[in-house]
């Protein structure tokens, strides 16, 4: 006898069978629980009650690690409503089923293939082999750089707010930091709300500090396994040195761009010193490529800086981090398949190794639906703002700059999100989450089928280009 199965119970086996799904529906069943407590009364200080709206737009924003935010954290939410964001935050990060696959490989000895393949996916790891041990590194790596930043940015913060709460702003900023999330609990200072960094421009401490922390968590955890195991193997992967090249590049990019040209800006950081210019420069350099923080008035910037910031947000961080864009490695392969291109070279080079065609294709992929959605995104931001544009509130270079912000976690605004309206927010919630999962694994998770084979050959054709 057949018997037929419940649409739940199908439905279920059709989340489990795919483990880019399965990290999807993850995603959204956190996103749910953490709008669900937010929205409680307790969450939220008295006369500052968040309709259903703000604390789903505030639970994306935490799981995506985003940090665009409706509302000012700090002189918002009680403790427990700040609990619940850092627990967000940190689920964000790390992944839910990363956290699940984490402890599974503690509580059972034998695994099987699906377990296998789920541990692979989660950790960003290259092979089946290595995934457990990754994921061990994973966790040693984050709590330790974590608890390391807290304590660090407790010197500044104790001294200054009481030690109970020097050390909760320490802690939340750090993990926050690290995540690449952009929350932070600076709004209750005398700099005031949706402050961010502004009021500790000229604090080296806390300016360095968080921006390592952006670095750390941005840099990904297949980049950290190789950089401990270089003085037994002497050699790194490929993706490593790509992930360490780029990074430091787009962040001297980035540095010398800021300090040059906001350096004559006396609404930024013109008015500082060359010192804290300098600060200024390298944190926002950091910072822009999908972390959230700013220590200078972003909205005060000259539109060639705010171009910049645009690119270096969609480029991103590195794949398998906390960070989002499109990823460093995405945008790198295009760079050397164009001058790979240019030499007359039939394969994409570079370290001395050839990279597969198919990889060349999928970072295009993923570069063209990023584009795609930045535009998409920033034209229909620009027709619900159309009001504010005109009365010259903001221009269409910051609803550009907003998107961008969105679709690659990173969190920062010049347009000031709690001054958009309710339609554009709609809008950026897909965005911010479709961001954080990635487009591509959205894509695969919701095809029912697999890879589609073609059964003939077919002949090539010529096409005009350029």
């Amino acid at each position: 006898m057949l018997v037929k199965k419940s649409l739940p119970n199908r439905i279920l086996e059709w989340i489990l069978d795919n483990p880019s799904r399965l990290i999807i529906f993850s995603f959204l069943l956190v996103i749910l629980i953490g709008s669900v407590l937010l929205f409680l009364p307790f969450s939220t200080y008295a006369g500052h009650h968040l309709n259903y709206f703000e604390a789903l737009f505030t639970a994306v924003s935490a799981t995506c690690v985003t940090g665009l935010i409706v509302t000012d954290t700090a002189t918002t939410f009680t403790l427990f409503g700040k609990i619940v964001l850092i627990c967000l935050i940190q689920v964000g990060g790390l992944g839910l089923v990363t956290i699940a696959s984490f402890i599974f490989s503690f509580t059972r000895k034998k695994q099987d293939i699906r377990s296998r393949m789920l541990q692979l996916e989660t950790s960003g790891s290259f092979s089946i082999k290595e995934a457990p041990t990754l994921l061990k590194y994973i966790f040693g790596i984050t709590f330790s750089i974590e608890f390391l930043g807290g304590c660090l940015l407790s010197i500044a913060y104790v001294p200054k707010f009481g030690v109970v709460n020097g050390l909760g702003k320490a802690f939340f900023q750090s993990i926050s930091a690290y995540c690449n999330a952009g929350f932070d609990l600076l709004g209750s200072t005398e700099a005031g709300p949706y402050s961010s960094l502004t009021g500790f421009y000229n604090s080296s401490l806390v300016i360095i500090v968080t921006a390592f922390l952006i670095l750390f968590g941005g840099l990904g955890f297949t980049v950290w396994v190789d950089l401990f195991g270089l003085f037994k193997k002497k050699k790194m992967r490929v993706h490593s040195k790509i992930v360490l090249e780029w990074t430091l590049g787009l962040t001297l990019f980035g540095f010398l761009f800021l300090l040059i040209i906001e350096s004559f800006n006396a609404k930024s950081m013109g008015d500082f010193s060359f010192k804290n210019q300098m600060l200024s420069a390298f944190f926002q350099s950091v910072s822009f490529r999908t972390a959230g923080f700013n220590s200078i008035d972003l909205a005060a910037m000259t539109d060639g800086s705010k171009t910049v910031a645009i690119i270096l947000m969609l480029i991103g961080a590195g794949s398998g981090s906390t960070g989002g864009g499109i990823k460093i490695t995405t945008f790198a392969i295009l760079i050397y398949a164009v001058i790979s291109e240019l030499r007359g070279e039939e394969s994409t080079i570079t370290h001395k190794s050839k990279i597969p065609a198919a990889l060349v294709r999928r970072a295009l992929a993923l570069f063209t639906i990023g584009i795609a959605v930045v535009a998409v995104l920033s034209v229909v931001i620009s027709i619900f703002e159309y009001e504010a544009i005109s009365n010259g509130d903001f221009s269409f270079i910051d609803i550009v700059f907003e998107a961008t912000s969105a679709f690659a976690t990173v969190g920062l605004s010049t347009a000031g999100t709690p001054n958009l309206t309710v339609f554009s927010k709609i809008f950026i919630i897909p965005a911010m989450f479709l961001g954080r999962v990635g487009p591509l694994s959205l894509a695969v998770s919701l095809t029912m089928k697999g890879e589609k084979k073609i059964g003939k050959v077919l002949p090539e054709t010529d096409v005009h280009i350029g």
